[in-house]
């Protein structure tokens, strides 16, 4: 019974992946995502434009990133490809939005990168939708 909490193998990469995707998606697409989505006409003027695309624009991506992708990753619909524009905010908010600020105030975004680098390796597992959708196509 021990001897598999011993094993250095996975217990279930499956339930792994529901996790980490009902966690962080969740997460993003609650706490994030949705506050920008729901003040996009207050924030959308002054919002950072950190990749030179207008502030309305950048905003939009970043809900994109947060809201939309969010959901689709803890749906685990589209799951690869979801993570992708998800991994592109959180570098963006590292890299450009906090580059000068302290250590601590990258941490939920690094957090969030390293959290959607593992999905996107991971796969959506057993437990999603795309698993859902793959044995219709069967």
């Amino acid at each position: 019974m021990f001897s598999n909490l011993r094993s250095s193998l996975p217990l279930s990469l499956d339930w792994a992946s529901l996790l980490l995707r009902i966690a962080f998606g969740g997460l993003m697409a609650g706490l994030h995502g949705w506050g920008k989505f729901q003040s996009y006409s207050e924030k959308a003027a002054d919002w950072a434009d950190p990749i030179g695309v207008g502030a309305p624009t950048s905003l939009a991506l970043a809900i994109f990133g947060e809201l939309v992708c969010g959901i689709l990753i803890m749906l685990g619909l589209l799951t690869r490809l979801a993570t992708i524009p998800a991994i592109i905010t959180m570098l963006v908010a590292v890299f450009f939005v906090h580059w000068n600020d302290p250590l601590a105030d990258k941490e939920h975004a690094l957090l969030y990168f390293f959290a959607y680098a593992a999905i996107f390796f991971l796969g959506s597992g057993r437990y999603s939708l795309d698993a859902v959708l793959a044995k219709r196509k069967d």
